[in-house]
């Protein structure tokens, strides 16, 4: 392979003789070697991240799905069904997640309304009711440890047609300084 001198970003390599230019240029060379790297980086990283959801630090989070169907021309619900508060502990040792409380939230009370009781579904499974309103239904659960799940009862709303869209969701708290809340909400 010989490569013909040049002062220029532009010199070429190749594998004929001195004159011929067939070949890449540097420029090419290196431009190509730059848009590479960071395509192999992230075909490998993606299938990683998406295999596992990893806490930086000690969470309570809610799982399960919250979706709505329906339009303004037509009767809406909405659906909290599926779901569990997990604790994970983010590798602190002995660390639990303090007492947690949450709150199921309806931001559009003037149209959407809880067709589930909620009171009776959520005390059924352990938890303990703080304080109902059409606005904002709280609960509280005694801390649990790293990767204990309670259940958490399906919930439903409807709101007629004519209605706006929802504002809905399940806020979660810990009273632990340390542990972060993730919920889940619809808008």
């Amino acid at each position: 392979m010989t490569f013909t001198p040049s002062h220029d970003s532009d010199a070429t390599f190749t594998g004929e003789p001195a004159g011929e230019t067939r070949g890449l240029t540097r420029r090419q060379v290196t431009t190509a070697a730059a848009w590479a790297a960071p395509v192999i980086a992230l075909a490998v990283a993606t299938p990683l991240a998406a295999a596992s959801e990893v806490f930086d630090s000690p969470t309570a989070f809610v799982s399960g799905a919250l979706a709505a169907t329906g339009t303004s021309a037509t009767q809406r619900t909405a659906t909290y069904e599926g779901g569990a508060l997990n604790y994970n502990s983010a590798g602190v040792p002995g660390l639990n997640s303090g007492d947690i409380t949450i709150s199921v939230y309806n931001n559009k009370t003037a149209s959407w309304t809880l067709t589930t009781d909620v009171v009776t579904a959520y005390q059924a499974a352990g938890w303990v009711l703080v304080t109902a309103s059409p606005e904002s239904t709280v609960f509280i659960h005694s801390a649990i440890s790293n990767g204990a799940t309670i259940s958490m009862p399906a919930i439903s709303w409807s709101a007629p047609a004519g209605s706006s869209k929802p504002v809905l969701g399940i806020m979660v708290s810990s009273d632990n300084d340390d542990v972060s809340g993730l919920g889940v909400s619809l808008n």
